[in-house]
């Protein structure tokens, strides 16, 4: 993933990851690119998340496909 990092007009700097339409803000460079890796962080694993928790969903459905044919 890229990471890009602008200076704003107010002087502060912001961290940008367009691939997954992530931004932070920092005082200083390296606090708006920590900000960023911790945001990247938190968005990848709820990600994960969502996709075991979609898993989890569909392995009930079978089970009770499975079972109990007759509830659709």
């Amino acid at each position: 993933m890229e990471i890009e990092v602008y200076k704003s007009n107010d002087n502060m700097y912001v961290a940008a990851c367009p691939e997954l339409e992530l931004f932070s803000k920092g005082r200083t460079e390296e606090e708006a690119i920590r900000r960023l890796e911790d945001s990247i962080s938190r968005h990848l694993l709820a990600q994960e998340k969502r996709a075991k928790a979609q898993d989890d969903i569909k392995d009930t459905a079978n089970f009770y496909s499975l079972h109990h044919p007759q509830i659709h």
